[in-house]
């Protein structure tokens, strides 16, 4: 009795609850149709497959029936969510039509025609009635009855609702008395649950007060205040006009714009005529006007650098190509026309040849938008606004001019106040979103520039005028347009997060279905190896992963529509795309399980005429399955070969683009398109994941899931061997077992992760030398196969080469690295036999004719490019550029980065301490020699000094400077350096030199010529020729090329002369006149302490040959006439080597080699 009371008792609770939470029905319209449509399907559902399952004679077919009818509800729940207005009124009918078929007989009611057709008569009539409130009002009324039949009697109600939808005799054995009353009790509870609804709703919306006010004989007046429109109008007002505009102003910001550097002025005037109309047309401030036109300015010059190559592009089209490419995409994806500049912003213009793209309709739509750019300030944030802007305003004054020339008037342009397109676009537009963004609300409620920005994503926004007020209808008829404010105000969000535990589910979601599928695959597999199954037999269990993929997508979708709902407003397109795919995946999922179950019982006679045995049923179940995997399918192909995704996602087919909005939702987006990887990339991706995912499977196979076979094997005997035990009782304890070894699953999958990312990472840094920290040795060392390697990709073996060698500039013909060998007992320092150092070098370097010449072309390309784009300085673009000088016995000199220090390198190598005497050159010079840096950086000092030497002392010393050079080679050619020098003093003489040349590369390029009083005449030589008697070497050849003029030792050279008779520095000093220069008298102490340390150099005991160099040496620091001596002729020369640019540059590049520190150029 107790009992009983009770049960009554929480009947009655449950169906007070029910009433009393239908009244809020309309308050949440969206969410109420949810639930209406949900609990429709729930029942329609249980109704269907209930019989249909049960007939299999499986134990699970009602946990089955009862998860189905779960997913059922939600994904009513969804359907409704999606659409709120036609579900309460599709629900509404079929209520209707339960009602009613349930009055009729019973014979009647079994044929199931009658409900099969009035069903969806009265739920599509009802769907489109527009009366929402009584609508939702009526269907929340009958299926909340129906909600609390179900809870006053569930088995009556049940077998009730089964009977009438399914056509089912009803048993009376069960229902008893109750026969055909369910009817009735149904009626009843729908009644109490709109009375409820009816006083609750009374008691909000003051009807009580209203019918006592009624029947006292008051007239009800409710208070509607007027609102007070003058309280914002003073916001409404610009915020200056026309009349108070500011002064005009002189002030630019970085060129004058009357005095432009040439780059910039080529276009000024294009510019210029493009401001000025743009600036009086939409109303844009002067000064930011003046500010644009300077930045289009230099982005065209920068620009400049596309007009090299066979195919030069003009600065305006790269510029226009670059800046307007996202503005054609995103026309593409509205679906809208590009439209440019076709008047070139002058109303006055032919119009056939100002359609044509002419530099001045180019620079005319760049000058526009970056006016719109400069203008907009924070909106820069949001650039599909900034496109719409663009479009809008170039179809305004697109329109605008063919209204002028079609009037014939050219005069009647508009012209707006300075400051317009602030205050009626810019400002606007920025006050919704700053007060959007300052709001306390939470950021359900709360847009950010992300919001905003989307709404520009569809064609919708085309339907809006770029100003704040509404434009005026066009001459076609067309009417006005509506302002953009307006759309903005009531934009939605676009994307919201939900704080909820299923929102990191849903974004886990592939992982997650990843290990469900897979451990019920190693789960078949184990018990099919346990209990010796037929592959038959295990194929058809294993199928059971098709439902299992169809369920966990389902559910997937199920959560998407949970996201979106309901602070995101989705459009038509989104809303049938969840619609069907949610629709037929859960017709498909009810099948499935119908043929699934059939396949291992009895389909009980619910085949409608269909008969066959497990094996026909199971192959229905596979092609209904295939439905299920095609987009797993073709997600599949997309993965593994990326760059179908981007064409399927650009693909300008109608039919395809709507297909792919419905099945992939990341399609309609506007971003993330055409991003993808490289097949190859996609190729070493899977790999790894290949080979991750195989050990991760045999792992868990062995040690996780197979384990469990044995004590599942126990339990389940337990419950066959053992009358009376529960099937859910054993159910939940397999549920407890296996649970813990999934969660294992899932989690083991990070740490082999780990350790395979760890392999790969070792992999890819041994690869890549990641760590290895590189030196300059290991730049200088790789610079130098650079040509060979250069060679290799871009030209034959035997381009270049008269010989076809293959040689490396610093590597011999029998391609070994380094020249030592080629250096014999017969080859010295400076040359070998017959050789002097022009023709060595010649014959040494001919690779550099071949390769290095062409290799030094395009590195020095790409440091001119450099300097260009502002990346590396001047200072770095000499020390990185190979030089180059007509006449010189090399054809190219190694960059400055390459060589700085070597020779100072070179020097501690000859000071370290020897075991032994040295007795030739070989074995002194033997560090150089293996060292083919040190030798090429050694022969090109010897070069460049002396020719800085002979160019600076002038034609004075010129016979003693070639006289002295040709002993030195000389005697390199003999191998006797070491017998007419101390080898220790090289370094003295290698510090003044340096010195030397620090002051000609800081003073030559910042002086000024002086004061002179004289020409130039003819002298005879300074030093006599030596006699016969003395031998001064082979002379085969001299050393008159570094002079840059040829001329031999016995021909007359040149020294300055005054107005009168050369007169010497005695008499200068005589008649007091002094010439003052600071940079000569520098350049005079170095190199005579320069020529001092060459006569230190010299070992006397060597020879005459020695004393020789000593005497000419004191000749030149002696001679009145010479550079050391005579002012005049000093600083003459001086000056004629600041105009000098090719000694100018010998200068740098010496500097470069000898005077800068390795960690300078480094």
């Amino acid at each position: 009795m107790l009992t009983w009371v009770g049960a009554a008792l929480a009947k009655c609770g449950g169906v007070s609850c029910i009433a009393y939470a239908s009244h809020g029905c309309e308050k949440n319209y969206r969410f109420t149709a949810g639930l209406l449509t949900g609990v429709t399907m729930g029942m329609l559902t249980l109704c269907f497959v209930l019989p249909r399952l049960v007939s299999s004679g499986l134990p699970i077919a009602n946990g089955i029936a009862a998860l189905l009818g779960v997913v059922a509800f939600f994904t009513g729940m969804a359907i409704g969510t999606l659409l709120p207005v036609p579900m309460p009124g599709a629900c509404l009918g079929v209520t209707l039509s339960v009602l009613i078929v349930g009055v009729l007989p019973e014979a009647e009611r079994s044929t199931q025609l009658y409900f099969n057709l009035l069903c969806p008569t009265l739920a599509i009539a009802l769907a489109l009635v527009r009366y929402r409130s009584a609508i939702l009002v009526a269907a929340t009324t009958f299926v909340a009855g129906g909600v609390a039949s179900f809870l006053v009697m569930p088995d009556v109600f049940g077998n009730y609702l089964s009977s009438v939808v399914s056509g089912t005799p009803i048993d009376v054995k069960l229902i008893g008395w109750w026969t055909d009353k369910s009817f009735y009790v149904w009626l009843l509870l729908s009644s109490l649950t709109y009375c409820v609804i009816y006083l609750m709703n009374a008691k909000t919306n003051n009807h009580w007060t209203r019918l006592k006010n009624w029947w006292k004989g008051d007239r009800y007046v409710p208070y509607n205040p007027i609102p007070d429109r003058t309280a914002n109008q003073s916001a409404q007002q610009p915020s200056f006009d026309g009349d108070d505009s500011p002064p005009a102003t002189e002030v630019y910001n970085m060129f004058d714009p009357s005095d432009l550097p040439p780059r910039l002025d080529e276009y000024k005037d294009m510019a210029y005529i493009s401001c000025e109309d743009l600036g009086n047309f939409f109303g844009f401030q002067d000064s930011s006007v003046r500010n644009q036109a300077e930045h289009v300015l230099c982005l065209l010059a920068n620009h400049r650098r596309y007009n090299g190559g066979a195919r030069p592009i003009p600065p305006m089209v790269s510029l226009h190509n670059k800046i307007f490419d996202n503005y054609r995409k995103w026309c593409k994806h509205v679906g809208a026309r590009p439209i440019f500049s076709s008047m070139a912003g002058r109303p006055d213009q032919n119009e056939a040849v100002s359609r044509a793209r002419t530099p001045q309709n180019m620079i005319f739509d760049l000058v526009l938008y970056f006016c719109i750019w400069g203008e907009g300030g924070n909106l820069r944030h949001m650039p599909e606004l900034t496109w719409f802007l663009f479009h809008k305003m170039m179809e305004s004054f697109d329109l605008n001019v063919k209204n002028l020339l079609a009037s014939g008037n050219t005069e009647g342009s508009i012209y707006l106040y300075s400051g317009h397109f602030l205050d009626h676009v810019v400002a606007p537009i920025y006050n919704i979103v700053s007060k959007s963004m300052k709001s306390n609300k939470d950021h359900q409620e709360k847009r950010n520039y992300d919001d905003f920005n989307e709404f520009f994503w569809s064609s919708e926004c085309l339907q809006y005028s770029y100003s704040a007020k509404a434009n005026n209808a066009d001459a076609d008829g067309r009417p006005p347009l509506r302002p953009i404010t307006e759309a903005l105000e009531n934009a939605p969000k676009s994307f919201l997060e939900k704080r909820s535990w299923f929102r990191g589910i849903l974004a886990l979601k592939r992982v997650l279905e990843w290990h469900c599928i897979t451990f019920f695959l190693l789960a078949v597999a184990s018990f099919s190896k346990q209990l010796v199954w037929s592959t038959v037999y295990t194929c058809q269990v294993a199928s059971g992963v098709f439902w299992i993929f169809n369920l966990l997508h389902l559910t997937w979708e199920l959560l998407e529509v949970w996201v979106v709902y309901p602070g995101i407003q989705l459009s038509g397109t989104a809303v049938c795309g969840f619609i069907l795919t949610t629709s037929s995946r859960f017709l498909i999922l009810i099948y499935q399980s119908i043929y699934l179950l059939w396949c291992y019982g009895s389909p009980g006679g619910h085949t409608v005429g269909q008969e066959g045995d497990s094996l026909f049923w199971w192959w229905q179940y596979i092609w209904l399955s295939l439905l299920v995997m095609a987009p797993y399918f073709m997600a599949a192909l997309m993965q593994a070969w990326p760059a179908t995704a981007s064409w399927l996602y650009t693909c300008d087919n109608d039919f395809l683009q709507s297909f792919m909005n419905i099945l992939f939702p990341l399609s309609r987006l506007y971003v993330a398109k055409e991003v993808h990887a490289s097949f190859k990339k996609t190729v070493i991706y899977l790999f790894f994941w290949a080979t991750l995912i195989c050990w991760k499977l045999y792992f868990s196979y062995v040690f996780e899931v197979n384990v469990m076979v044995l004590p599942t094997l126990e339990i389940t005997d337990d419950y066959l061997n053992f009358p009376g035990q529960p099937f859910y009782k054993m159910f939940a304890l397999l549920i407890l077992r296996w649970t813990p070894q999934f969660l294992v699953y899932t989690i083991d999958m990070s740490i082999w992760y780990s350790l395979w990312q760890a392999f790969a990472g070792t992999w890819v840094g041994f690869q890549e030398r990641l760590g290895d920290v590189r030196d300059m040795d290991d730049i200088r060392a790789n610079f130098v196969r650079a040509p060979e390697a250069f060679c290799l990709k871009l030209l034959s073996k035997d381009a270049g080469s008269r010989r076809g060698s293959e040689v490396s500039f610093l590597m011999d013909p029998e391609n070994k690295p380094g020249i030592s060998r080629r250096m014999s007992s017969q080859r010295s320092f400076l040359g070998s036999g017959s050789e002097k150092l022009q023709t060595y070098m010649n014959r040494l370097f001919d690779v550099r004719i071949q390769k290095w010449v062409m290799f030094s072309e395009v590195w020095n390309e790409i440091i001119k490019h450099f300097r260009q784009e502002d990346i590396v300085s001047n200072r770095e673009r000499d020390f990185l550029m190979f030089s180059r000088f007509d006449g010189f016995s090399e054809a190219v000199y190694l960059p400055a980065f390459l060589t700085a220090g070597v020779v100072e390198n070179a020097l501690n190598e000859l000071e370290r301490p020897q075991e032994g005497p040295l007795e030739n050159d070989g074995e002194v010079f033997k560090c150089v020699f293996d060292s083919p840096m040190m030798c090429t950086a050694v022969s090109e000092t010897w070069e460049l000094g002396n020719f800085i030497l002979s160019h600076l002392m002038g034609n004075v010393h010129q016979t003693d400077i070639v006289n002295i050079s040709n002993l030195f080679l000389k005697w390199s050619q003999e191998g006797t350096l070491n017998r007419h020098m101390k080898i220790d003093k090289l370094r003295g003489v290698m510090s003044n030199f340096i010195n030397l040349v620090k002051i000609l590369d800081k003073g030559l390029t910042r002086r000024k010529p002086v004061e002179k009083s004289g020409t130039v005449t003819q002298v005879a030589p300074s030093f006599p020729e030596p006699s016969p008697k003395q031998p001064m070497g082979r002379r085969n050849s001299s050393f008159s090329s570094f002079t840059g003029n040829g001329s031999a030792p016995d021909q007359a050279d040149y020294t300055f002369q005054g107005s009168r008779v050369f007169e010497t520095q005695k008499v200068k000093k005589a008649q007091n006149v002094v010439l003052l220069d600071a940079l000569r008298d520098q350049v005079k102490d170095k190199i005579r302490a320069l020529f001092v340390s060459i006569k230190t150099l010299m070992d006397v005991a060597g020879g005459p040959e020695s004393s020789d160099v000593s005497d000419r040496i004191t000749f030149m620091l002696n001679v009145e006439k010479g550079f050391m001596w005579n002012d005049e002729y000093a600083s003459e020369l001086l000056d004629i080597a600041s105009r000098d640019t090719v000694l100018i540059s010998v200068v740098k590049k010496v500097h470069g080699l000898i005077a800068c520190h390795p960690d300078d150029v480094e």
